[in-house]
């Protein structure tokens, strides 16, 4: 007892295990053990062990009986250890993050290999094991052998006694990570707080040692443990590690993909090497189901899985870990080797199975706070009153729309008067949290800050040349990242992005845009050298290998630009910070009203130009954002260019409104998106059209497995690519959206529920109705006094959009006192019908309407019953030489019923009844994933003459 009182516990004559140290930095120290009979035994193989961060390194050596190196070095390995040290004693220590550590690991995986000349297996504890996961993803497995973690999980640290429901946990997560990035986890408040967890379990150990402290020999074996756990063990754990690994944890990027060190996005899915992991059963803070989700994110690789009868401690310190993980480490190492068989106590981790989180029964606390949040979003009631008193559309908002009152309230307010643009909203983000993630690209991770610097810097080479706000400008590069950033230059400055399409008739653009000015990269030079404009060359790609900078063009490039054209100015030329602003700049003056962008589109008379005001953007963002509940934790991964309207309003517009990620690409290649998709644990993925058929065309992947995207967005999905995708990309929903062109109205089905309807409008974007029309000639059905008719329920109508007078585009509509002497609307030239829900079902553009002997024939009618009959992968209906054909494409392995198909289409119509069928294999897109007519027509001419 006296001995206790004295010096805090018992002497126990134990010496640490010998070992040398190896590599010093200011952030880690690399011992190896047993270093002088390691160097005569060359054949052994190094083992690196990699603590968590708040215990000290000397976990793999608490006491000769349970030290983990003695135990390697017994059966033949060759220990190595990472000792991070103190963070409170380094200097700096406390400010140390998540990539200075894994940046740690794999500096010692370096010095390993190079000293001993073989691939080293890597392990690590809880925290530690996320460590070696981390970087065998950084380093793509490079002179790894094997990885193996004991109680690693893939969430964050559960708490004993306290299951709490997911919003409430997600809220105290955002708390605790707000204040222990500033303050971080001193070692004494670590080892408390596992203490904590289970107060009544400590009283009784501590209480029993204190009875048992006069039987001396008896405490001795397990003192040095005992004092290890209760306090000499434990070490700071720094703020911004704090912080990032509870966001990559919440947000599930150890999983999905995502990772960012060193500005590089990284993603587990990159690991090849094997895998061991190590659950134990009473693991209450990382329990089985969780560390065995690491699965998900290794789609490439075997992981095997060790299960034991104990706790989180005991996997790694203890009697029990001596018995059995460390053995079971040997004969692992020895199986990667070659020199024995697989361990017994192994399991494939897939075939043990996953299983989803789910809430348990508890104690008073928890069913409170289960009861009160649960019982918020269950009242719908209550839910409607809110956010209909918030939005003004209570009939129109159904109960997922409860967190998302907040944007819908910004996104009533946008009127025509508000300050509202791009360039504004990314300085919202700026303003929020500068050091976020917001793009990535070309494998590197940009910042917004680093986006900031880059738009700023822009702005004053455009002030520099003359660029006046209001002025409309074109813009024609590659690199996604550039064209965006160029966007939001513009919309800072308050001019208008006229964005050009690569490869169109760049000179019938600029002059339907409006622009007298173009901003071009030196590969698309030569496109604008006859445009007659003033031109001005921005070099970069994006691709830059200093995170957040452009690549700048070589001074060879730049002497190959100006031989192209004497009349081009190089923008990178000028010393942004030489330029003066002028008196009249002032940053994001856009309102509304204002045009903000300029895209085009082709139509039957040839390019058309599509006219985005900064009102449409933001109801765009925020809607968008609200119908797909899109978070920070999001990344909406870009497959369409930006020039496109899904790339510019779904792709950049969404995420920029709630802080979300983008992950852009230059093209589609459905051979690698699902390797893309992990790399940048992309979450939201926009489409167009038929694109997602080209995904469900490939044969299914390791990639695609488990994988992380939750939603797909988009419009002009066909029916039968909708079944399929919800069915094989499960549990991926669909959410399918329709945007009338030069309007502010957005309908999208949120629910996706009915496959095929586009839902109901958003609550704050324009007032639709459908208008009556004549069955056979489609127009427009008036009443006696002259106003037009609305459809009823159930019956075909052309959808109408109620435009502002004030409207800067006006003078386009050429309908006033449609249903009262006053209103003004768009006529979107698209059929609907609306169903005793009040949701949209499509019905084809009326042009699109074909005359036939036997009545009207609508091709949507034949494509939507045509794509119920099984095996059809993809329909499109064509006119060829007088004649009504139906394209049919069959699914892989499948056979086409045509006898069936004939009655549906007779069940139709008698138009359609005589439409002809013809198959072939596979429907021709265009570059928006729409059929190619031209070349669906030939191909059909082709299958005709063939048969």
């Amino acid at each position: 007892m006296v001995e206790y009182l004295r010096f805090g516990g018992l002497d126990t004559g134990e010496e640490p295990s010998p070992y040398d140290v190896m590599l010093r930095t200011p952030l880690v120290t690399l011992r190896r053990y047993f270093t002088a009979e390691t160097r005569t035994s060359p054949d052994r193989d190094p083992v690196l062990l990699v603590p968590p961060l708040m215990l000290s390194a000397d976990v793999w050596d608490v006491s000769p009986s349970t030290s983990a190196v003695a135990h390697l070095h017994n059966s033949g390995m060759d220990p190595w250890v990472v000792d991070f040290g103190d963070p409170a004693a380094e200097p700096n220590g406390l400010q140390r993050n998540v990539t200075d550590h894994v940046l740690a690991v794999s500096d010692a995986i370096d010095a390993v290999r190079r000293t001993v000349g073989r691939d080293v297996h890597i392990g690590g504890y809880s925290q530690g094991g996320l460590f070696c996961y981390q970087a065998a993803a950084l380093r793509r497995t490079e002179s790894i052998a094997s990885i193996f973690a004991l109680g690693s999980p893939m969430e964050p640290l559960s708490l004993p006694g306290l299951d709490l429901p997911e919003e409430i946990f997600s809220a105290i997560s955002k708390l605790g990570i707000g204040v222990l990035s500033r303050t971080g986890l001193p070692g004494w408040a670590s080892a408390n707080l596992f203490s904590w967890t289970s107060p009544i379990a400590t009283a009784k150990q501590r209480l029993q040692y204190l009875m048992a402290l006069g039987d001396r020999d008896a405490l001795l074996p397990r003192e040095r443990q005992r004092r290890f756990l209760s306090n000499e063990g434990w070490i700071a754990f720094p703020g911004p590690a704090i912080a990032e690994v509870m966001e990559s944890m919440t947000n599930d990027r150890f999983v999905r993909g995502g990772l960012v060190f060193d500005g590089r996005a990284v993603t587990m899915a990159d690991i090849t090497c094997p895998v061991l992991i190590f659950t134990g059963q009473y693991d209450a803070f990382a329990p089985p189901r969780a560390v065995r989700d690491v699965v998900k994110g290794l789609p490439h690789t075997e992981v095997w899985e060790c299960t034991m009868p104990t706790g989180h401690f005991g996997l790694g310190v203890g009697s029990r870990a001596n018995r059995e993980t460390w053995p079971t480490v040997a004969r692992w190492v020895g199986w990667i080797g070659g020199r024995n068989e697989r361990p017994e106590n192994l399991a494939d981790a897939r075939e043990v199975g996953l299983v989803e989180r789910e809430p348990e029964g508890g104690g008073t606390v928890r069913q409170l706070l289960n009861a009160g949040t649960e019982g918020m979003l269950a009242a719908p009631g209550l839910a409607r009153d809110v956010v209909g008193r918030a939005t003004g559309a209570l009939a129109e908002v159904t109960t997922e729309a409860v967190n998302q009152v907040p944007r819908l309230l910004r996104l009533e307010r946008v009127r025509g008067s508000t300050t509202v643009s791009y360039g504004g909203l990314l300085a919202e983000a700026y303003d929020r949290d500068p050091t976020a993630v917001c793009l990535l690209y070309r494998g590197r991770a940009h910042t917004r800050a680093d986006v900031a610097r880059e738009v700023d810097d822009l702005v004053l080479r455009l002030l520099w040349v003359g660029v006046r706000r209001g002025e409309h400008v074109g813009v024609l590069v590659d690199s996604g990242a550039v064209l965006l950033w160029t966007a939001a230059a513009l919309s800072r400055i308050g001019a208008v992005a006229v964005l050009l399409r690569p490869g169109s008739d760049i000179a019938a653009e600029l002059r339907i845009g409006r622009a007298r000015r173009v901003l071009v990269d030196a590969s698309h030079l030569d496109e604008v050298r006859k445009a007659g404009v003033r031109t001005h060359v921005i070099g970069g790609s994006g691709s830059s290998e200093k995170s957040g900078t452009a690549e700048k063009p070589s001074t060879a490039e730049k002497s190959s630009t100006a031989e192209k054209s004497s009349t081009a100015e190089d923008l990178d030329s000028i010393d942004a910070s030489a330029v003066r602003t002028p008196d009249w700049y002032r940053p994001n003056p856009g309102r509304g009203r204002d045009l903000g962008f300029v895209l085009f589109g082709d139509g039957p008379d040839g390019i058309r130009s599509i006219p985005v005001t900064n009102r449409r953007w933001a109801l765009s963002a925020y809607g968008a954002a609200s119908a797909a509940a899109l978070t920070e934790s999001d990344t909406v991964y870009s497959a369409n260019a930006l020039y496109h309207a899904s790339g510019l309003l779904l792709a950049t517009a969404a995420p920029v409104a709630v802080g979300a990620r983008v992950a852009l690409t230059d093209s589609f290649d459905p051979q690698t998106f699902w390797s893309d998709v992990r790399h940048y644990g992309a979450t939201v993925v926009p489409y167009t059209w038929s694109m997602l058929r080209l995904l469900l065309d490939q044969p299914p992947g390791p990639d695609e497995a488990y994988h992380p995207v939750r939603l797909f967005i988009g419009s002009g999905i066909p029916t039968t690519v909708w079944r399929d995708a919800l069915e094989r990309f499960a549990p991926a929903q669909i959410l399918e959206m329709f945007v009338p062109v030069r309007t502010d109205a957005i309908l999208a089905n949120v629910s996706g529920r009915k496959i095929g309807s586009i839902g109901r409008p958003l609550p704050g974007t324009a007032r639709v109705e459908l208008a009556a029309i004549d069955p056979d000639t489609g127009e427009l059905r008036c009443d006696g006094e002259g106003y037009v008719r609305k459809a009823k329920r159930g019956d075909r109508g052309r959808l109408l959009v109620e435009v502002d007078r004030g409207h800067p585009y006006a003078d386009d509509v050429p309908m006033r006192g449609v249903f009262d002497a006053h209103d003004a609307w768009v006529d979107t030239g698209e059929d609907f019908t609306v169903d005793a829900e009040g949701d949209f079902w499509p019905g084809g553009r009326s042009s699109d309407t074909i005359t036939t002997q036997a009545g009207p024939l609508r091709p949507r009618e034949v494509e939507d019953a045509l794509a119920r009959v099984p095996g059809v992968a993809a329909v499109a209906v064509i006119t060829e030489r007088r004649k009504v054909l139906a394209a049919i494409a069959t699914k892989a392995g499948e056979v086409f019923d045509s006898g069936r198909a004939r009655l549906v289409l007779e069940g139709v119509s008698d138009a359609a009844g005589r439409v002809e069928i013809v198959e072939v294999e596979a429907i021709p897109l265009t570059r928006w994933y729409r059929p190619d007519v031209p070349a669906l027509r030939r191909l059909v001419t082709r299958a005709e003459q063939t048969v």
